[in-house]
């Protein structure tokens, strides 16, 4: 059987995982000091309660070079081999770190797939796998069905802040300020790896109707689910999902997930929004 690898920004839960049979590398998520092992010995809910109160930097880091070799060479010596998708290399280093790992450990049937994308989206790319591997694709025939359709994923999120951008580097000083000064609430996109500011809101609410709107405007492919993601108010995520069920009749399926550490440190608390995958 095809061994398939995602790294913990997947935001897949424990139980999905293991049902899927999908192993998962950990990033760590840093607390000043004080370092967690994503979604392990720290919760999701964990970790959002611990943002909202906490005064230290919050930052990630990758899988440590070991931990990514010991996987590799565990999928390359079976005789199926394996796929390893990691989130966006725009993120993160995780996917070039694998690369390299790769080349070190000689893996010959092992396949990295630079997902260009983070939590559901790469979540969409994972489930997709599982399925191919299901039809009984080879490692390369599900590294190509992979390579074929990341670039049709779109993640759209409604922010309560741009804080937590500005402090990751993905968002400058002056934008983050006038947000907050304004209580506006930004719209952005995450597509082909990069993040960018699509619309303003005066309130989180607006912002997602905004969102199921939009979505009526894109050309789904009606062979995968739409996820609606939160981070800690799964409130906002159930108005969504309504939303988008009137908006959208025809939608294949639409799932609820929360969103995990490592997108969380960059878009922090109250956040809510959707990934899905385009014709």
């Amino acid at each position: 059987m095809v061994r398939i690898i995602t790294d913990s920004a997947s935001d897949f839960e424990a139980s999905e995982l293991k049902e899927l049979m999908v192993d998962c590398v950990p990033l760590s998520v840093n607390f000043g000091d004080d370092e967690h092992k994503d979604n392990g010995e720290l919760s999701k809910n964990d970790f959002f309660e611990k943002l909202k109160n906490t005064t230290e930097p919050v930052k990630t880091s990758q899988p440590s070079l070991h931990d990514i070799v010991q996987e590799l060479e565990i999928a390359n010596s079976g005789k199926d081999g394996g796929v390893a998708i990691f989130m966006s290399s725009k993120i993160s280093g995780t996917a070039n770190t694998a690369r390299i790992a790769c080349d070190m450990t000689g893996c010959k049937n092992v396949y990295i797939v630079d997902s260009l994308t983070a939590s559901a989206g790469q979540k969409l790319l994972v489930e997709y796998a599982v399925k191919l591997r299901g039809q009984g694709k080879t490692a390369k025939e599900i590294f190509d069905g992979l390579e074929s359709v990341k670039s049709k994923i779109s993640l759209l999120a409604c922010l309560d802040t741009l804080e937590y951008l500005h402090r990751g580097g993905r968002v400058n000083y002056t934008k983050a300020m006038l947000s907050a000064v304004a209580h506006i609430k930004p719209v952005i996109r995450l597509s082909g790896g990069e993040v960018e500011l699509l619309a303003k809101s005066f309130s989180i609410k607006r912002g997602l109707k905004s969102l199921a709107q939009r979505l009526e405007r894109e050309e789904l492919n009606p062979h995968f689910p739409l996820y609606v993601m939160y981070s800690d108010n799964k409130s906002l995520a159930k108005e969504l999902a309504a939303d988008i069920k009137k908006h959208l009749p025809t939608a294949a399926s639409v799932k609820i997930m929360q969103i995990g550490a490592v997108i969380g440190s960059h878009i922090g608390s109250n956040a809510c929004g959707v990934a899905y995958v385009k014709l």
